[in-house]
């Protein structure tokens, strides 16, 4: 173009356009559409921007929703809820865990007479210290037995465990609406019949008479013992025996003589019908299973052996409650009526 306007317009347009574009917009609009887009922005957003940039633009639109939803999850959650919850339900439910009974299943309609067995060896006190615990009951200082602020009679916390467990359970025992009586024995080295059978208010009141004595472990003794109570027993009850022990047997020595004593004492009392339920206490996380296999197989007439530590007793209340009701159930003894 001329570096400044004519006066006059010229006779004919300019045959070609101009070799580079003019500083300024033209004052109209062009008739046609320029041929590519402008690099800049448009001025007005569109009418349905995306509800989140992307990063790049897709090709093509993805659908809205998909088609099915996807059978695995992303690995990663997503950052925000979805708007609207699944229409559907996922393929499989989860499977409900069956609660647990709130109360043992067997009705406790038998009659039934219950020796309660219970150990005062020394490992209930000593510690671990190997000492069998006899002076505990003394008046002198007796650091290696007696523990836990316990008074000399009762020696240390773990044979208070084991003296509240019985009561507990005798209690709910004798709460049932049935016939039924109690006997004690108490053994470590040597057995003492504590009292024959009574009813479960005077047998806590022995109970509560009870001394720690320590000793060995004495279990063929306190098993002939327990069945010497249970044999004036009336002929329409159940006799049943549950010894609590924290051990093998340790007496008469050596320990396979003991073993076998005890498995003769057992046997002898099961050839009588009566039910032996073994309880063993051990110390946690202790995995030795030497101990409950020979008391499964030996002592025990069904092959079940109740184990716990000894803060955790009153934990095992609720399955020999069971244990004692069930049995006392299966009683089938003809009373000639």
């Amino acid at each position: 173009p001329t570096a400044s306007p004519s006066k006059m317009p010229s006779q004919f347009p300019t045959s070609a356009p101009s070799k580079a574009p003019s500083d300024q917009p033209t004052a109209s609009p062009s008739k046609r559409p320029s041929q590519y887009p402008t690099s800049a922005p448009s001025k007005a957003p569109s009418d349905q921007p995306t509800q989140f940039p992307t990063l790049e633009p897709s090709l093509e639109p993805t659908p809205n929703p998909t088609p099915e939803p996807t059978f695995e999850p992303t690995l990663e959650p997503t950052s925000k809820p979805t708007q609207q919850p699944t229409t559907k339900p996922t393929f499989q439910p989860t499977r409900l865990t069956e609660a647990p009974t709130l109360k043992p299943t067997c009705p406790g309609e038998g009659n039934f007479n219950l020796c309660i067995a219970i150990d005062m060896s020394g490992s209930v006190c000593n510690g671990d210290s190997n000492s069998v615990c006899l002076d505990c009951d003394s008046e002198r200082p007796f650091t290696s037995c007696n523990s836990g602020g316990e008074k000399l009679s009762i020696c240390c916390p773990n044979f208070s465990n084991m003296l509240e467990f019985t009561k507990d359970l005798i209690t709910e025992l004798g709460e049932l609406p049935t016939d039924q009586d109690f006997s004690l024995v108490h053994f470590g080295t040597d057995v003492t019949i504590a009292s024959t059978l009574e009813s479960w208010r005077q047998a806590i009141k022995t109970i509560n008479q009870l001394k720690y004595t320590g000793g060995q472990t004495n279990l063929a003794g306190a098993i002939s013992s327990c069945q010497l109570t249970l044999d004036q027993s009336p002929p329409d009850r159940k006799n049943l025996m549950l010894i609590i022990t924290d051990g093998a047997p340790s007496v008469p020595q050596p320990i396979a003589n003991a073993k076998g004593a005890a498995t003769t004492a057992a046997l002898n009392a099961k050839n009588q019908d009566t039910f032996i339920i073994p309880v063993l206490i051990e110390e946690p996380n202790d995995n030795d299973q030497d101990e409950v296999l020979f008391l499964k197989n030996n002592v025990s007439s069904d092959g079940k052996v109740f184990v716990s530590d000894f803060d955790g007793l009153k934990n095992l209340q609720d399955s020999l409650f069971e244990q004692v009701t069930c049995q006392a159930n299966a009683n089938d003894i003809y009373t000639g009526e």
